[in-house]
């Protein structure tokens, strides 16, 4: 009995050590597993989050876009019904010729209320078949600023009227008449030769022999050698001739400017050959015109224009063969197209671009995801050691509760 009790007491004091030492590791490996589970929750979590959030974003820019395409198809239906009313109604006036009177006076309250109101109008004006001419230009604010300085308008002239009238010898005199905002004449030139005839303008001759209004295919202004469309109507009098309305394609270009989902997107109008009809940035579409020594102008192509996202819009589209969205890459960068279909009334074959790129869409939900993922971060590095705390002093306490290992006493 006297050698038993010390051999016990030996044999559990060398053994406690060894079972302490092998705890540690199952400590490691059960906080590593959960730590591992925790990670990869909050990562999936944040994924899906992502992905759905992403999903979400790119079907409201899509619906964005549908959004945007209405609101441009409404706005060129705004700016073309005034012009064809007004246009038909004007060319069944009775007395079309006391326009062009000396004075040019006659009707004038009643065009400049029409300008006033419908600021796309550049201008309104009447050519008769014997050469005659009557018109009358919205000539205020900045925009039109270029033309005020081409007229040698005074400053505050907000209109400007422009009659070619016969003299009784049979030659032809040409003068402006300028008016300011209130319709009262500010000023007036002195009578030279004129130098513009209405019935060799691209407007008068289709319009002269249609029943119905009439629009242009785009070409250059006489007064400010910059490009536009006209819709013209003929009347038939004692003196025939054609009434005409003015837009001008910097007027449609400057509204596509303004129409940006995103910084970076892009709004634009061509043709299903590929053709430019309008496009925000309206002077490198002036830049490839050709001169104003020309009268019409073909439509330049949208390749001139050497615009990438407005390339592979029209790319996808002319593949498809069919309006629609669609999903392309430009030299690394994804961007979201619609194509949509303008109604031939207001330009023939004419389509509606509209280009997103894909990236800014999802910035937003980057940024959320950013957030996200630093808090989550933050969280985790402020919890994990309490966890891991609570864990140890868990396994603690129930390994002091184990019952001692059976061969921890040695019988002799």
């Amino acid at each position: 009995m006297v050698s038993w009790q010390p051999r016990a007491r030996a044999t559990q004091s060398s053994t406690v050590p060894v079972a302490s030492r092998s705890v540690w590791p199952a400590y490691f490996g059960i906080i590593a597993l959960l730590v591992l589970i925790v990670v990869s929750l909050a990562g999936g979590i944040i994924w899906y989050n992502q992905h759905k959030s992403t999903e979400l974003m790119v079907a409201a820019a899509e619906r964005q876009m549908e959004e945007t395409a209405a609101k441009i198809s409404d706005r060129i239906r705004l700016l073309y019904d005034p012009m064809y009313a007004i246009v038909g109604i004007s060319s069944q006036a009775p007395d079309m010729k006391a326009l062009a009177t000396d004075n040019g006076h006659i009707g004038m309250p009643t065009l400049l209320r029409i300008l006033r109101f419908y600021s796309q109008i550049l201008a309104l004006y009447v050519g008769f078949d014997d050469g005659d001419f009557f018109s009358v230009y919205h000539i205020a604010g900045e925009s039109r600023a270029r033309f005020r300085g081409f007229l040698r308008a005074p400053e505050n002239a907000a209109f400007a009227s422009r009659i070619i009238t016969a003299r009784n010898d049979g030659g032809r005199d040409e003068h402006w008449v300028f008016f300011g905002d209130d319709g009262v004449e500010i000023g007036r030139t002195d009578p030279v030769p004129p130098t513009f005839d209405p019935r060799l303008r691209p407007w008068y001759g289709p319009a002269l022999h249609s029943d119905h209004v009439e629009l242009s295919d785009l070409y250059i202004f006489v007064l400010n050698n910059e490009p536009g469309f006209t819709l013209s109507r003929a009347f038939h009098a004692a003196t025939a001739g054609v009434f005409g309305a003015d837009l001008a394609a910097m007027d449609l270009s400057d509204f596509l400017n303004q129409q940006r989902i995103t910084p970076g997107s892009l709004s634009f109008i061509l043709t299903r050959s590929g053709q430019i009809v309008a496009y925000p940035d309206q002077a490198r579409v002036a830049a490839i015109l050709p001169r104003a020594s020309q009268t019409m102008v073909a439509l330049p192509q949208l390749s001139e224009l050497k615009d990438p996202v407005a390339d592979g819009l029209f790319a996808v589209f002319r593949k498809s063969g069919a309006p629609g969205n669609f999903v392309y890459d430009v030299a690394g960068r994804s961007y979201i197209g619609r194509v949509v279909e303008i109604p031939a009334r207001y330009g023939r074959d004419q389509l509606l671009g509209i280009a997103v790129p894909l990236d800014e869409i999802e910035q937003p939900v980057i940024e959320l995801r950013n957030q996200t993922l630093f808090y989550s971060i933050a969280f985790l590095v402020l919890a994990l050691p309490l966890y891991v705390t609570l864990v140890v002093a868990w396994i603690d306490r129930r390994l002091a509760h184990r019952p001692a290992p059976s061969g921890a006493i040695e019988d002799e």
